[in-house]
């Protein structure tokens, strides 16, 4: 066997293979043994039928379809192993040359792990830059947990602001119904300023049972085929409630759980609004030390990789529409987007990250940081273990892909642990 290798762009390697006349042969020999097992002939026993007679029933041309394929298999796994390339994505081949009684010669283009020449990743810098909690963040938190815990009145009376309604309404531009525009028992506070502007002032002075029309202008900044134009609604007014809110007291906060009083309540919304900026703080030190080291580094990323991220940030996005209960074709239409100009907008992103894993993977090979069988298997059954159903998933999921994600987010972990220590000794 010949073989030659021509490195392309992107990655990618163009393998060129000659199989000998010789070579062919023993692959037709191999392939017609292993073909006549399964030959049926009168007078003979299964996997007894002699190899002329089993030739003949098989015929030529599928003998030599068979050796062809275990040919190429066979010696494009020896260029592969000799050579000591690393695959990604499904390779294409092409036979060049091929005849019964023939050399057979074929080509196969691969993307291949790229070389990362890494930037020097000893000189980063930075540390972790924590945020105050903004003024009156707490006391927002509190309202929200108040409106949580409001009660909901039903009252005769006209709607005033501040009262709970629910409506049915449609919408129309023109005469035409908009897409999305039709609700049926929503559900809204007058006065949270929710709708578009000058919509809830209408609901003002309506009764149960009232229908009502009236237009409200969409405003500028509204989606770019219905901003500015006429909103024509039609709303039939459902239910009024009068909302009461539980003061904000001591007795309050005994009521969520065991707050002593309210200062206590504010305390631990405090700590853990500080403790949601301290690790925003430590995800932005991560992203700026990695992002100084794959600014200096260079890489010929295949496509292949970056089609593979942007597949499973669609498949990530997708199934976070479809949990919030949407469908996602439904999702598309509404934001007048498809799946390829989301590929389109994102293949930008998707580079990143494929450039940032890469850069990882290398520091992680540079630092020899090995993560061992009893931490990974430690690490999922820490993670199971916060899941009533741990069982049940563990039965149903496939366990080594598990265990590969849980290592490479350990890798990960390790990774990050050598930049920030680097940009610690850094800044001193």
């Amino acid at each position: 066997m010949k073989s030659e290798i021509k490195d392309l762009e992107k990655s990618q390697k163009e393998i060129s293979v000659e199989i000998s006349v010789e070579e062919m042969e023993k692959y037709m020999k191999k392939a017609l043994d292993k073909m006549s097992k399964n030959v049926k002939a009168d007078g003979f026993r299964a996997g007894k039928v002699p190899k002329d007679v089993a030739k003949k029933q098989i015929g030529d041309l599928a003998i030599f379809e068979e050796a062809t394929h275990d040919a190429i298999e066979k010696s494009y796994l020896e260029v592969i192993e000799k050579n000591k390339l690393n695959p990604i994505g499904h390779p294409k081949a092409e036979i060049t040359k091929t005849a019964i009684g023939n050399s057979l010669e074929y080509k196969i283009i691969i993307s291949v792990l790229p070389e990362v020449k890494l930037g020097d990743y000893t000189k980063v810098s930075g540390k972790i830059e924590i945020k105050e909690i903004e003024a009156g963040r707490v006391e927002k938190e509190l309202e929200m947990i108040q409106k949580k815990r409001a009660k909901y009145i039903t009252k005769d009376t006209k709607a005033e602001k501040g009262d709970r309604v629910e409506i049915d309404f449609e919408t129309r531009v023109g005469s035409v119904k908009i897409e999305g525009g039709e609700s049926k028992n929503h559900p809204l506070v007058i006065g949270e300023g929710k709708f578009i502007p000058g919509f809830e002032e209408n609901l003002v002075g309506m009764s149960k049972d009232d229908i009502k029309e009236f237009s409200v202008i969409f405003p500028e900044e509204y989606k770019k085929e219905l901003a500015g134009k006429n909103a024509d609604f039609k709303v039939e007014m459902k239910i009024i409630q009068k909302v009461e809110l539980d003061e904000v007291n001591d007795e309050f906060a005994k009521s969520l759980g065991k707050f002593e009083d309210l200062d206590s309540l504010k305390k631990s919304i405090k700590d853990g609004m500080m403790t949601e900026n301290e690790n925003k703080a430590k995800e932005e030190l991560k992203n700026k030390l990695i992002d100084q080291v794959s600014e200096k580094s260079t890489i010929d990323l295949p496509d292949v990789l970056i089609d593979s991220e942007l597949d499973n940030m669609l498949k990530e996005f997708e199934n976070n529409v479809t949990y919030s209960g949407i469908e996602f074709a439904d999702y598309l239409i509404s934001v007048n987007t498809s799946v390829e100009k989301l590929k389109v907008e994102w293949r930008e992103m998707a580079e990143k990250r494929v450039k940032t894993g890469l850069v990882m993977r290398e520091i992680s090979n540079k630092e020899e940081i090995k993560i061992e069988e009893d931490e990974i298997r430690e690490r999922v059954n820490e993670t199971l273990r916060h899941y009533p159903n741990a069982e049940e998933m563990t039965k149903n999921m496939d366990t080594e892909k598990y265990k590969n994600y849980i290592a490479g987010i350990m890798m990960n972990e390790k990774v990050f642990e050598v930049l920030e220590n680097i940009a610690e000794k850094n800044g001193k």
